[in-house]
């Protein structure tokens, strides 16, 4: 993906014809590819990373596909989210929950909290809205969390609602680590665009295929990291 392509879409998405073409979209469910190719990436045994598990789908997933050989860590900065995906899998003794967001460096943040958990964020850090409701969370880079767990993932997906780059860059010495075989990303293509990162799509791909993917786009937001 290039500028002129991110421009095109952010045009499309203005003028409503994304709305037009997803109406004649087939009526599989949305994610359903991306859910399938984490499907076909995960083995047993694996070490899987949710950054940005919300309430717990893919967490769930993982835990099934991986079993008791395999480890799962889910990201989750919101604590009542992440109470969600303790009561739906209170049997899952190889998940490990963390109570943090992900980002390019150790610190402390705060969480904009919105009506759905689905679209809690991290603050910008760029005058934030004074009457929104957030709450404290400490943000730490994937890379500390390496060190402190003692060993890579073999999968890591992430959805972090226009902190991709972030996240990614935060992971740096991880994606260098041969045994992470696949890296799945939501890239929120008007989030980033807001926040003045329209063109992060951009440096995303590149920063992963100079870690040695092989990056593809499954859909128009979603996209898929696999080392060859």
């Amino acid at each position: 993906m290039n500028s002129l392509t991110i421009n095109l879409r952010s045009f499309s998405r203005n003028i409503g014809l994304v709305r037009v073409i997803n109406r004649f979209r087939t009526n599989r469910p949305y994610e359903d590819r991306f859910h399938k190719a984490i499907e076909d990436a995960i083995r047993p045994g694996d070490t899987a990373w949710d950054i940005g598990a919300n309430v717990g789908f893919y967490t769930e997933t993982f835990c099934s596909r991986v079993g008791p050989q395999g480890c799962v860590v889910a990201f989750e900065p919101f604590p009542e989210s992440l109470e969600q995906i303790r009561e739906r899998l209170p049997d899952c003794a190889w998940l490990r929950l963390e109570n943090v967001a992900l980002g390019d460096e150790d610190t402390l943040r705060h969480l904009v909290l919105s009506d759905n958990s689905t679209t809690h964020h991290l603050d910008s850090g760029t005058g934030q809205d004074p009457d929104a409701r957030s709450i404290p969370v400490t943000v730490v880079r994937g890379d500390s969390v390496r060190q402190r767990l003692g060993g890579a993932p073999n999968l890591i997906k992430i959805d972090v609602e226009g902190f991709e780059e972030e996240v990614l860059s935060g992971l740096s010495e991880t994606l260098s680590e041969p045994n992470l075989r696949a890296v799945f990303v939501e890239v929120h293509f008007h989030l980033l665009s807001q926040r003045g990162q329209a063109n992060a799509p951009v440096r995303i791909e590149k920063m992963l295929r100079a870690k040695g993917f092989r990056v593809a786009w499954l859909d128009a937001s979603h996209l898929q990291a696999i080392r060859p």
